[in-house]
């Protein structure tokens, strides 16, 4: 089989693959004597139908296995041999099968280098928490007042005391998250300002199509013809495919940073990950690791553990100062 790598891009590369008519031909044989073992055809014993009759009745599926073993022999074979790290699954196209030979395209987009400038002492304004005013507790026991099955309790002093403590706990820590929340939103314009690389397109639009999926899931298209579900899917997913690609950009950066910083992880931290996880759902621990070992879970646990490593990493370094001075300015 003769493979040419024609690079597209920084992290596209296509696989231009060739097979003869002499290797064809010798795979085709090992594929009919492999199906001839269990094929029963009426007239014959099991594993005694002629192979000429295999290749008639099972042609369908002899060429679906043909193809499928030279395809997966090359993309393998390519990205262990050139060390290469594909992020998605290959597209395969231009797929040509004749008597004489079998030609095919596998287009790859491989992880991207990231080159990061500064990721340590990355200057945060610190944001305080807005403060929560009497007024918005009112407010907002109002609106609790206006359903029925607490309003009566409300009406009690003690009662409407007791759920105005609650109320501002609440609202206290909301704005506590709202601010952490634009402290870590400069953090990231920072790190995106200080990253450079190509950003996989492929990987974005599939993570868009997940979420795009899982909003659709929770959509109320009964009565709409196909038409009208395909467009509300197309604006879903132009509306959140910003989202998809900035959770990849953060991504890459922190997997960057996990590996200048030789980031490990070990099974204690996987074990712990799984304990939280276990007590969420209220099933035991050993339950829980089987069924995450046999559906290979594992290394995403371990990959999440590794990332909020590095992101924490980030997060200390950081300098939180009260206020930013720019020269010149008071």
């Amino acid at each position: 089989m003769k493979i040419e790598i024609n690079k597209k891009s920084g992290i596209e590369v296509d696989l231009v693959c060739e097979v003869e008519k002499e290797e064809i031909e010798e795979e085709k044989k090992n594929i009919v004597r492999e199906i001839k073992k269990d094929a029963e055809i009426e007239g014959f014993r099991k594993g005694k139908v002629p192979e000429e009759i295999i290749e008639k009745k099972f042609l369908d599926k002899i060429r679906e296995k043909l193809l499928r073993n030279f395809i997966t022999k090359a993309y393998y074979e390519t990205i262990q041999k050139e060390k290469l790290i594909p992020i998605v699954e290959p597209d395969i196209y231009d797929v040509n099968l004749t008597d004489e030979k079998l030609s095919f395209k596998i287009s790859i987009e491989l992880k991207p280098e990231v080159k990061i400038k500064k990721y340590k002492g990355i200057t945060i304004k610190k944001v305080q928490p807005k403060e929560v005013k009497e007024e918005d507790v009112e407010k907002a026991l109002q609106e609790l007042e206006k359903r029925p099955e607490i309003s009566s309790s409300i009406i009690d002093l003690e009662k409407r005391q007791m759920w105005k403590k609650r109320i501002r706990e609440e609202l206290e820590e909301r704005e506590k998250n709202n601010a952490e929340m634009e402290e870590e939103k400069q953090l990231w314009e920072s790190l995106f300002k200080n990253s450079e690389f190509i950003i996989p397109e492929k990987l974005v639009n599939k993570r868009a199509s997940k979420y795009t999926e899982y909003h659709l899931r929770r959509v109320n298209l009964q009565g709409k013809s196909r038409e009208e579900i395909e467009k509300i899917a197309k604006e879903i997913f132009q509306m959140l495919r910003p989202l998809a690609e900035e959770e990849v950009k953060k991504y890459f950066i922190l997997d960057k940073i996990a590996e200048i910083e030789n980031i490990q992880v070990d099974e204690n931290e996987i074990n712990e990950k799984i304990e939280i996880f276990s007590r969420t759902i209220g099933k035991p621990f050993e339950e829980v690791k089987k069924e995450i070992e046999q559906n290979d879970e594992i290394e995403n646990i371990k990959e999440e553990i590794k990332i909020d490593k590095a992101y924490k990493i980030v997060k200390e370094n950081a300098n939180y100062i009260e206020k930013i001075i720019i020269p010149g300015k008071e």
